[in-house]
């Protein structure tokens, strides 16, 4: 999700919000329309994936979290702020193995006692007080396979060691679990301070008796979210050596009013286009 860093690369990483193949095994050829998916089959789990993460019909879908950021330093954490974030997504079918995403992020910092908009932030290792910037990135398009994101694809990751990958599918009962990784690295122009790093897991769980459902083209999905990330230069952390790592708990939705009702409220002041017309967002100048 969001840990902003100047340069269209760092953009680019986060709004992409995950490439290496996963371990799949071909089977013999089946409709992806059939009852119940078979995960071995890359076209099959393809489909799988995009209705947990989006919807297989075109339609927007939203992938938000609530969460919190914290500083490694010397092997502890400490608390820094608040994330409440989400992305929105589109699928085009381009075949059999491809997904067309068109996705954006709108992200914001929360204060820890109130759970308000952190404007300003107490830099807890040297005591400067921070202005606290507002995250939106993309809209991005990458073509999207059983085995993760095309990032070559991505002009702005050229220069960058990234790769992005979809774990197999794991499943217990009537539960399906999906994980995406995605790492980058770099030292691309204008990146602050530190080295540019982003390692991000989220993992997806949804029900297999929604996804052997033919007629449905999204599913009820919950999300975890896991990161370490570097530290953004508005963060004025050169020269500690610490980590950021973030973690957030959320679910997929199909409509806005699903969305957490301070999300809403925040966007509609700061953004009120991404409510009043998500698809115009997503077909817009592209970021990268």
């Amino acid at each position: 999700m969001s840990n902003p860093k100047n340069g269209n690369s760092r953009r680019t990483a986060l709004a992409l919000g995950a490439g290496g193949m996963a371990a799949l095994t071909s089977g013999a050829p089946r409709s992806a329309s059939a009852a119940m998916p078979n995960l071995d089959n890359p076209a099959d789990f393809l489909t799988t994936v995009v209705k947990m993460r989006g919807a297989t019909d075109g339609s927007i879908a939203m992938g938000w979290v609530m969460g919190q950021r914290y500083a490694v330093f010397d092997g502890r954490i400490t608390p820094m702020f608040g994330l409440l974030a989400s992305t929105f997504f589109k699928y085009t079918r381009i075949d059999e193995l491809t997904f067309e995403m068109r996705s954006f992020e709108v992200a914001y910092f929360t204060d820890l006692a109130t759970g308000k908009l952190l404007e300003k932030w107490e830099n807890p290792f040297t005591g400067e007080v921070c202005d606290v910037p507002q995250t939106r990135m993309g809209p991005s398009i990458v073509p999207v396979k059983p085995g993760g994101f095309d990032l070559t694809s991505v002009p702005s990751m050229g220069a960058m060691d990234a790769s992005h990958f979809f774990r197999p599918a794991v499943t217990q009962g009537d539960d399906i679990w999906i994980t995406e990784e995605i790492k980058i690295a770099g030292d691309p122009p204008n990146s602050g301070p530190s080295k540019f790093r982003y390692n991000e897991m989220t993992t997806y769980n949804a029900k297999l008796s929604d996804l052997a459902k033919p007629d449905l083209a999204t599913v009820p999905t919950s999300i975890q979210y896991q990161s370490i990330v570097g530290f953004s230069p508005w963060q004025k952390m050169a020269g500690v050596e610490a980590m950021n790592m973030g973690r957030g708990s959320g679910k997929r939705a199909t409509r806005i009013e699903d969305m957490p009702p301070y999300y809403i409220e925040l966007t509609e002041k700061y953004h009120p286009d991404v409510l009043n017309d998500p698809e115009a967002v997503l077909y817009g100048p592209r970021e990268g």
